[in-house]
């Protein structure tokens, strides 16, 4: 492996950024075990993950804010060691050189603005900070696998995500990755290491943003799927309702409510299923907010109708693309 110093114009932060900085981490580092602190009932963070701060700033802006996602975990901001071989690899974010809060997602300024501009519209800043750790020139660096979705599991990962964002256990984050070519050797990828998309001298591409909401130039951005960001927004509907109505088949089709504000059905099993079960939810017709989004009084996918009594008639194949149904009390028609 070889290391090499990172050559951009950095310079120790002032003090009022390193306290900024410190509180994030520190923050970050509590995440797990207390409130987050995310601002109007928000729920849920996300992990641009290699991120440029600039992008982030934008991204903040134009499409977390309004959709309802309460933070980000930010790649850690330190200067760090830049490695040849492999090159520019995802884990030389994690071997910090200084203190200067200068790296390939930007400048200490880039890092400020991005800070203040999310914040300014209620998106709280995490910092994934690399604590009590400094790295030589000549450190040998032995790091644990990191595995970031590839889409031939999107299927499964878009369930997998769902049921995380209906369950009321704990401050979800969703993960907002990039693809890359994998090589596949007895059973190991051996791209595992690969950085974000880069140009040439090893700086990291922008993330540009198709007319069709998704991102392009190899950022996959999960958090802008229609079924995790209808997810996230259904998580805010139904924060602080308990987890009732549950049913299951003995298998793997269950479903849930959270109290009288939403209800979920997902079918992971090889066989359709279809079944009448009590929703919690009051009389009335719902979108389905996996396969499409309400939009003034219409539905562009599934409806869902709900008698007086809850109760509610699901049907969902095991070979449809997205086998889950969501339903809660903003999403009624």
């Amino acid at each position: 492996m070889t290391l090499r110093s990172l050559t951009l114009n950095c310079f120790p932060p002032d003090k009022g950024t390193m306290k900024l900085l410190i509180v994030a981490a520190l923050v970050g580092l509590c995440l797990a075990q207390h409130n987050p602190n995310t601002k109007h009932n928000r729920t849920s963070i996300v992990h641009l993950f290699e991120w440029r701060w600039a992008d982030i700033a934008e991204e903040c802006e134009r499409y977390l804010a309004p959709n309802g996602y309460g933070g980000v975990q930010i790649s850690p901001p330190s200067e760090s060691v830049v490695v040849s071989n492999p090159w520019q690899p995802w884990w030389q974010r994690y071997q910090p050189v200084s203190y200067n809060l200068c790296s390939r997602s930007g400048t200490e300024a880039e890092l400020k603005d991005m800070i203040t501009r999310c914040n300014n519209v209620g998106v709280n800043i995490y910092v994934d900070a690399v604590i009590n750790h400094m790295c030589g020139a000549n450190y040998d660096y032995s790091y644990c696998e990191w595995y970031v979705l590839h889409c031939e599991f999107c299927r499964l990962y878009k369930i997998a995500t769902g049921l995380m964002l209906a369950h009321p256990y704990g401050v979800t984050r969703v993960m907002s990755s990039y693809h890359w070519d994998r090589h596949f050797v007895n059973g190991k990828d051996q791209n595992d290491w690969m950085g974000p998309p880069s140009n040439a001298n090893g700086s990291t591409k922008p993330v540009p943003i198709n007319p069709d909401s998704t991102c392009g130039d190899k950022w996959i951005c999960e958090h802008r799927w229609r079924q995790i960001r209808n997810m996230v927004i259904y998580r805010n509907v139904v924060n602080g309702q308990p987890l009732s109505n549950w049913w299951d088949n003995g298998n793997n089709q269950i479903a849930f409510s959270r109290g009288s504000k939403g209800f979920i059905v997902i079918n992971n099993d090889d066989w359709a299923l279809n079944v009448t079960l009590n929703t919690g939810l009051p009389k009335g017709t719902y979108c389905d907010v996996i396969s499409g989004d309400k939009s003034g009084g219409s539905c562009t996918g599934k409806e869902v109708s709900v008698d007086a009594d809850g109760r509610a008639t699901f049907s969902i194949s095991n070979t449809d693309e997205d086998p889950f149904i969501a339903i809660h009390a903003d999403s009624k028609l």
